[in-house]
């Protein structure tokens, strides 16, 4: 893993950091130049340009301990589909069949779990804490996975949520700038080179590692929405949750900019489709065993029953 710790010895004074590193002497490492911030946004937004939809077969492997999910050291498949800025989901497949959905919407995230119990468990994006999330299988917000594929544009410099400034690693090998994200701060560490996103960690105020990314094999294809654009994404992602030991290896197979039916992301009509014995609201306080705090099948946002 990559800690955060260990890159920041260049970059002092930005959110997040803590104490500095210690570095090797100046004499000791070859000076490099650092490009400049409006650099850096330009190729972020030129790769991720008119990228407004994605989709992608995916296969997936957990390792370490999840909360609801029965998916420890095996592999399954699915799909990811993604509509910027805020719908995501991620359908996992074993042997043709829907075992659990990851999704959200511009208010609501969820985790349909329809292995043995038969339940989904829901939230609101304004309400969302760690403690909300580790309680459905994959403790990694829908709206973080987001931010952790590196696949949203920058604000141009000077602007809120731009870059502040460049840096280089300690060990001079990439370069890394922090940015506001959801709740968190976002670091991006950036191969040199290509200036593409190699790491992508969310801290919390304290600097901690909430969530890490870890990108490779970036793949472009051609956009719908912007004639001759062509986005590329990293195909390659493993996630680390260092509160949960928890390691997640996600792979994009075939990622193409295609239309995606609205229904993928309404939890009303997803619940319809895939029926669940209860519905766990996750903004409520949780009894002991897990159950809604009700102690009744949950009801549907906006109040329908299941």
């Amino acid at each position: 893993m990559i800690c955060w710790a260990l890159v920041a010895g260049g970059m002092g004074g930005l959110s997040g950091c803590q104490s500095q590193p210690k570095s090797a002497p100046v004499s000791e490492v070859k000076a490099k130049p650092t490009p400049s911030v409006a650099t850096v946004v330009e190729a972020q937004n030129a790769r991720v340009r008119g990228l407004e939809s994605l989709w992608a077969r995916i296969t997936l492997r957990v390792d370490g301990r999840l909360a609801n999910a029965k998916l420890n050291r095996e592999e399954a498949e699915g799909y990811l589909q993604v509509q910027l800025p805020d719908r995501v989901a991620i359908m996992v497949t074993k042997v043709g069949n829907l075992y659990f959905y990851l999704g959200s919407n511009s208010q609501y995230y969820w985790w349909f779990d329809l292995t043995d119990d038969k339940r989904c468990y829901f939230g609101r994006h304004d309400k969302a804490t760690t403690a909300t999330v580790d309680r459905f299988g994959i403790p990694v917000h829908p709206l973080d996975l987001i931010e952790l594929m590196a696949i949203t544009p920058l604000p141009a410099p000077g602007q809120p949520g731009s870059p502040q400034a460049i840096a280089w690693s300690a060990d001079r090998k990439l370069l890394w700038y922090d940015v506001p994200a959801r709740g968190s701060t976002k670091r991006v560490l950036i191969d040199p080179d290509s200036l593409q996103p190699v790491v992508v960690e969310l801290l919390d105020p304290a600097g901690r590692v909430i969530v890490q990314s870890e990108l490779a094999k970036y793949e472009a294809f051609i956009s719908r929405s912007v004639p001759g654009a062509m986005p590329s994404v990293p195909t390659r992602c493993v996630l680390r949750v260092p509160r949960s030991e928890l390691t997640i290896n996600l792979n994009l197979n075939d990622p193409a900019s295609k239309a995606i039916n609205p229904d993928a992301f309404d939890l009303v009509k997803l619940n319809k489709k895939y029926p669940v014995n209860a519905l766990i609201d996750l903004d409520k306080p949780e009894k002991k065993d897990g159950a809604p705090a009700d102690g009744e099948p949950a009801k549907q946002p906006g109040g329908q029953s299941p």
